[in-house]
């Protein structure tokens, strides 16, 4: 019992085995105790599977199961809290307390369809949203009409704490096949509401999420079976050096405006055919390029004679690609080239009498693997 343990800090695992009435009472003395732990930094909140013979059950126990994270609202100190397997309709209302949270993880909170206001954390730093299957909108609350207003920017600069997450530098989503955008009913000005430090982006397995605040300090991006529609086409990333890609249907031509990346990967890609001729000419930046399982793409663009910053290109799996394009003769920048698993470029790259060898000799480490 937390009662027994006066100077409890650190982290702390309160794992909640059963959901019954009588549980309620133990969590609420608990809770009560919990809530003067000042010194606790880290709690994670573990509802175990509990097997059911129907879903009335569920309906039954949803009652119980919120109260049972009611009861267990900790310090406002705390610094991190992940929430595992809860199966409450909805969030306890002591998140908006958590005025020092800096690292917050919600996973596998299937039947959550909300969340609880967490824009005005002044401290959250990180966020991390797994498999909230039934998750919708990021928030319950209507897009603020005037949001991007101009009394409400200098009511911003003014109170760091009426800035739309004015700390978030990550952000995770993974595994919401519901998820459909950040507030519930949007107006023509939910875009210009924008993260002011979000530098690392990272949203897998949300096909039908299609709107986002925006991000203009993005550094690092990665978008796994996603819509590219989270990108408005009127937004630059001026500032994105990492974008790895992976499960998309087709890569757009507007890739070219990130005019800064230094890196970008593309991976089990099965339906890409080919990639934007002029979109990855404009890529001047770019140093490392990693092309893999992509088993249908045909052929490279001839753009890549542009790419005059290219060090490094990495081509696996791809094996339909059926030969390099003639610029890369011209790339006096490129420094390795590694092919594995492309059975016709392998021919074609042989030194001496492949038909490709002649644009790849000047490269000073070339790797061809079986």
């Amino acid at each position: 019992m937390l009662r027994d343990k006066k100077d409890l800090r650190g982290e702390l695992w309160i794992k909640i085995l059963r959901y019954k009435k009588d549980m309620v009472s133990e969590l609420n003395y608990d809770g009560a105790v919990l809530k003067e732990k000042r010194h606790l930094h880290s709690l994670t909140l573990h509802w175990m599977g509990i097997e059911r013979e129907n879903s009335d059950a569920v309906e039954e126990e949803s009652d119980v199961i919120i109260k049972s994270m009611e009861a267990l609202q900790p310090h406002s100190s705390l610094k991190q809290l992940v929430v595992y397997g809860y199966s409450g309709a909805r969030f306890a209302s002591w998140f908006h307390s958590l005025t020092n949270i800096v690292n917050l993880t919600l996973y596998g909170c299937d039947r959550c369809q909300h969340l609880p206001p967490l824009d005005h954390l002044p401290f959250l730093k990180s966020l991390e949203l797994l498999g909230l299957r039934n998750l919708e909108h990021i928030s319950a609350e209507d897009k603020v009409k005037d949001f991007a207003g101009d009394e409400m920017m200098m009511m911003s600069a003014a109170s760091p704490s009426m800035t739309f997450f004015p700390s978030l530098e990550s952000l995770r989503l993974i595994d919401c096949p519901n998820l459909k955008g950040w507030w519930r009913n949007e107006t023509a000005s939910a875009s210009a509401s924008s993260f002011p430090c979000l530098s690392s982006l990272e949203i897998q397995n949300c096909p039908n999420l299609t709107s986002m605040p925006l991000y203009p300090n993005l550094d690092r991006l990665e978008l796994e079976r996603s819509s590219w529609k989270l990108l408005p086409s009127s937004f630059v990333l001026s500032k994105l050096k990492y974008l790895e890609i992976r499960g998309v249907e087709d890569i757009e031509e507007r890739i070219g405006n990130l005019t800064l990346l230094q890196k970008l990967s593309i991976k089990n890609c099965p339906n890409l055919v080919s990639l934007p001729d002029q979109g990855m000419g404009h890529l001047i930046s770019l140093q490392r390029l990693h092309i893999s399982s992509c088993p249908n793409l045909t052929s490279l663009p001839e753009g890549l004679c542009c790419l005059s910053s290219l060090q490094e290109l990495q081509i696996w799996d791809c094996s339909k690609l059926a030969s390099l394009p003639e610029g890369l003769r011209c790339l006096a920048s490129l420094k390795r080239l590694t092919i594995g698993h492309c059975p016709i470029l392998k021919q074609r790259c042989q030194k001496e009498t492949g038909e490709d060898w002649s644009k790849i000799a000047h490269i000073p480490d070339i790797r061809i693997l079986p």
